[in-house]
């Protein structure tokens, strides 16, 4: 048999006709073969293909759902739907899709991990394999919040390096954030390693490393902005002019004032002789000599005193009067003296009421000042003053006001904060700028609080080591380099600032750089919300 087989196999290897027959019935299993594989790997592919886009796009809708508050706790379901959205194939043949949180780039939880796969038995594969063909697709898109930047402490010069500066002494801690314009590559700085905390710190340009442990740096932002920017002051059209002064110290006039009732009652007395010390006589009408008694009343009437008068009915007298010779001669001159009797009857006491005194402090009006130059204790009447020269805020003086706002409209002058000064000073309110000024209610809204509106002045502001300050505001001076020296010691209110550049040193306090009306500080720009797919 097996002879037979090879003598056939010798013949057919000699044989030369029919050759492409052979060839083809030899290889066409492996034509089949192959021809089933390309239609299984064209349905792989296009599986593949399409949940590779459903997972993609499933990524993606759950990052952007993540990146805002409002929506991160839907991300799941959020991806699944859209998953489902870009199925057409594929669809009733996949997986429910695992959605799940990662970590991406040092981040936590920054990542959507999306993983699908679609199962089904296919005519080659199947026959190979026995079992279902299985192909799988993963997806991971990464997300950042929207997020908005509030500062307290803000610099707007827009290129300088070192635009803020912090020393290494600095005590305190505000959360309320630090902000810089300035595209430098060094915007914010610090001269030493403090670890105050600060929150944000945000900068359109670079922020020295060293600043992590103060808090979330931010650099390189886009679409940073002066939040003041275009505001002007309120106009001083109309307002009076006036001049600073103080009085001098007097305790003044005290006086008491009561109605008072008199009445007065006289009689009298008569002698006959040689001289008064003649004998008592009694002389009647018509007789020589004789005057009629008198009982007469005043009041009552209004009567100042300058010691407090007790109310209330007093008497003087009987009191004599001085003999006088009334008729007769000789041993028979009569010799007649007045007796008389005074009731005072004091009413209600009014008072004390004092005139004429100052108790020496000044209490300045709002209106238009050439300069303000503090000499003794001073108290600021609520509202708007406009200064053209400079401010001095004294030593050892005690300055309040409370619903103010200096408008410096000069350029080139100071204000001072000296090392002894005492201050308490606390911004003008939106209703005051609305109703009295008749400023428009946007431009209120942004102003209020203003405690210093200096737009162009550009010499240095220095708050000096020792100043004891108790601000409740805003200091805006953009034109400004501001200069906090020194153990500065504050209230427990709370001052945002706006500057040119700033520079806190010394043993300074950053605990009242805070929001006055605790609304989280000046908003300074906002990184929109980005999602990304990265795997």
């Amino acid at each position: 048999m097996i002879a037979s087989i090879r003598r056939t196999m010798r013949k057919l290897k000699r044989s030369t006709s029919g050759n492409a027959t052979m060839l083809v019935a030899l290889g066409m299993p492996a034509l089949i073969g192959s021809s089933g594989l390309a239609v299984d790997f064209a349905q792989w592919y296009m599986w593949k293909r399409e949940i590779q886009f459903a997972v993609d796009q499933a990524a993606l809708a759950g990052a952007w759902a993540r990146s805002s508050t409002t929506s991160s706790s839907t991300y799941v379901s959020r991806a699944r739907q859209e998953f489902t959205a870009n199925l057409a194939a594929t669809r009733g043949v996949t997986s429910t899709p695992t959605v799940t949180l990662g970590n991406y780039n040092g981040g936590t939880n920054n990542a959507v991990q999306v993983t699908a796969t679609a199962s089904k038995s296919l005519p080659f594969t199947t026959f190979i394999t026995g079992g279902d063909t299985v192909v799988a697709a993963s997806a991971t898109a990464t997300f950042s919040q929207s997020q908005t930047f509030r500062t307290c402490i803000l610099s707007v010069n827009p290129t300088e390096n070192r635009s803020a500066i912090f020393g290494n002494a600095i005590t305190g801690g505000s959360n309320c954030g630090v902000g810089a314009l300035s595209t430098g590559t060094q915007a914010i700085v610090e001269t030493g390693d403090s670890e105050v905390q600060l929150g944000d710190i945000v900068s359109a340009g670079g922020i020295e490393d060293t600043f992590s442990n103060n808090g979330t740096i931010h650099e390189f932002v886009t679409g940073l902005s002066n939040p003041y920017a275009g505001l002007d002051a309120p106009s001083s059209a109309g307002q009076p002019s006036r001049t600073y002064s103080c009085p001098t110290f007097s305790t003044g006039t005290t006086s008491w004032t009561a109605p008072v009732t008199v009445r007065t009652v006289i009689t009298y007395e008569y002698r006959r002789g040689a001289n008064s010390n003649g004998t008592n006589i009694t002389v009647t009408s018509g007789q020589a000599g004789y005057m009629a008694p008198s009982d007469s009343t005043t009041g009552p009437s209004t009567t100042t005193y300058y010691t407090a008068p007790t109310p209330g009915t007093t008497t003087v007298g009987p009191t004599n009067g001085t003999w006088e010779n009334v008729s007769g001669s000789g041993q028979n001159r009569i010799w007649r003296r007045p007796v008389t009797t005074t009731t005072t009857t004091i009413g209600t006491v009014t008072g004390p009421v004092t005139t004429g005194a100052s108790d020496g402090i000044a209490r300045p009006l709002p209106g238009v000042y050439t300069g303000i130059n503090i000499t003794c204790d001073t108290q600021f009447q609520p509202g708007i003053y406009w200064i053209s020269g400079s401010i001095d805020f004294g030593n050892n003086r005690a300055v309040s006001g409370s619903n103010v706002m200096f408008v410096m409209t000069g350029s080139s002058n100071d204000i001072r904060i000296n090392s002894t000064s005492i201050v308490t000073l606390s911004g003008i309110s939106e209703a005051t700028l609305t109703g009295t000024y008749g400023v428009s209610a946007s431009d209120a809204a942004k102003m209020k609080n203003m405690l210093f509106f200096d737009k162009n002045n550009t010499s240095d502001f220095d708050i000096n080591g020792n100043a004891t300050l108790d601000l409740n505001g805003i200091l805006y001076m953009p034109s400004r380099e501001v200069k906090i020296n020194g153990n500065m010691s504050s209230g427990s209110r709370c001052i945002m600032l706006v500057s040119d550049t700033f520079w806190i040193t010394g043993s300074a306090n950053l605990t009242n750089f805070c929001a006055p009306d605790s609304d989280g500080g000046m908003q300074i720009g906002e990184r929109p919300a980005s999602v990304r797919l990265v795997a």
